[in-house]
């Protein structure tokens, strides 16, 4: 036989005092576990309910808690907190109600949102609300999801939640984005977004990756708009000799054929260097990067890498 109960060393007499419940709340089990674990954060059930409690000098009146799949409960005088200012554990209290005792549901948590399953999540992050559990959030998503998760977690916008532990699917890519704006969540949403649609594409997201270490940009929305810009930018895969003959392709509007028979009668590596200079290309970890539009700042003699 297990009974929950609180000791208290060397008691020496006992000192309960008269509560009247005047509402009782019922919880689900996860909740019920969150609210006992933490008694003193603020909590929607304790702040929506604290006038239905009445204030007597000669008695002590209290919301009654309960958990909706067990027997336990808490009886709470928040004294106009938002807390359970005072409170005292009661095992076993359902079975003291009596069948007039009307019971408050509507805390009873709404089916956890269904995101569909068919998008690739581009990143994730936690919403952290008082009073609720930690909850996860995948993106990208579409409105009515994300209007779900606003009801499911009993806000009207996502400001009214703390944003913890964003993760990127592709981590170098989160490592390179730095943020000093504290974007919201439909900042991160349009973001994932945008990045959903190169995720197929091959080499996309590496050319992205040099793109955002060579422009290094300081707010998430910058970052966005790298990403929808990001046909200005050629991560180039050849070596001096390739991209010699790709920019005289370029230039000249020469076939592969006309390529083929120039090959032996000029430098084409050497061509290539000088290509690479004059456009300003730029070296990442992700591989060398030209900006077409316009081109990146022209290289120091320090920081030449063609010679």
């Amino acid at each position: 036989m297990i009974i929950q109960a609180e000791l208290r060393r060397k008691q020496s007499e006992y000192e309960g005092e008269a509560c009247v419940v005047d509402k009782v709340i019922e919880l689900p089990a996860q909740r019920f576990k969150q609210f006992s674990s933490a008694l003193l954060a603020d909590y929607d059930f304790i702040a929506e309910n604290k006038n239905a409690i009445q204030y007597e000098a000669d008695s002590r009146h209290c919301l009654l808690i309960l958990d909706v799949v067990g027997t336990d409960g808490f009886l709470v005088d928040p004294q106009g907190y938002n807390y359970a200012r005072y409170s005292a554990f009661v095992p076993n209290v359902r079975s003291l109600l009596t069948p007039d005792v009307e019971i408050d549901r509507s805390y009873l948590s709404l089916a956890e949102p269904w995101r569909d399953e068919s998008r690739d999540e581009m990143l994730r992050m936690t919403l952290r609300v008082d009073g609720k559990l930690d909850f996860t959030l995948v993106l990208p998503a579409d409105e009515k999801y994300l209007d779900a998760v606003k009801a499911y977690l009993d806000i009207d916008v996502f400001a009214d939640a703390m944003l913890c532990d964003i993760r990127f699917k592709v981590p170098y890519i989160g490592e390179l984005i730095r943020d000093t704006d504290c974007p919201a969540v439909e900042d991160y949403n349009d973001f994932a977004e945008s990045l959903e649609d190169i995720w197929q594409k091959d080499d996309a997201l590496l050319t992205y990756a040099a793109v955002l270490e060579a422009e290094k940009p300081e707010t998430l929305h910058r970052a966005c708009e790298l990403l929808q810009d990001l046909d200005n930018y050629q991560r180039i895969v050849e070596d001096a000799y390739g991209y010699g003959q790709q920019r005289l392709q370029e230039t000249l509007g020469l076939d592969d054929e006309a390529i083929y028979e120039l090959d032996g009668y000029m430098d084409f590596e050497q061509y290539g260097q000088d290509c690479m200079e004059n456009d300003c290309v730029t070296k990442t970890e992700f591989g060398l990067l030209r900006r077409l539009d316009p081109p990146f700042q022209e290289q120091t003699q320090g920081q030449q890498m063609f010679q």
